[in-house]
């Protein structure tokens, strides 16, 4: 199981956003391009996705760029990942059974479905204030 480049790249977006605005100031979408490797275009998606679930906001004009919407101890990392990526599962089939003609019968269901609850759970119980203190 791998978690796709868009989802990590936002995670790490965000990462930067909560090291970088400390002082309240929006950081430019070329700052965190050039820290963090991303290319503009690509950042520019990622933060319309997220920004479209409230997580971050854009600041316009020449001083303008992007700010934290909430503090982050309040964001979690499931929910940058679910803007990005939408529900966190394993297989598809645990977010839609129709997507699996043996969906009413499968063996393994089961076990996917704990296991994709996991990953969520860890993914929800760890905030964007978690990271920035593993520095």
């Amino acid at each position: 199981m791998k978690l796709s480049t868009k989802a990590r790249y936002a995670v790490t977006a965000m990462f930067d956003l909560a090291h970088n605005s400390k002082d309240g100031s929006p950081v430019s979408i070329s700052q965190i391009s050039a820290r963090q490797g991303i290319t503009i275009d690509y950042l520019e998606q990622i933060l319309n996705k997220l920004r479209r679930a409230e997580l971050v906001e854009s600041v316009r004009g020449p001083a303008g760029g992007y700010l934290l919407a909430k503090k982050p101890q309040k964001i979690k990392i499931g929910d940058i990942v679910r803007a990005t990526e939408g529900p966190i599962a394993l297989v598809d089939c645990i977010t839609d059974k129709s997507l699996c003609g043996k969906s009413g019968c499968c063996s393994t269901r089961g076990l996917w479905n704990k296991l994709s609850r996991k990953v969520s759970d860890l993914l929800d119980s760890t905030t964007l204030k978690d990271i920035c203190e593993e520095l």
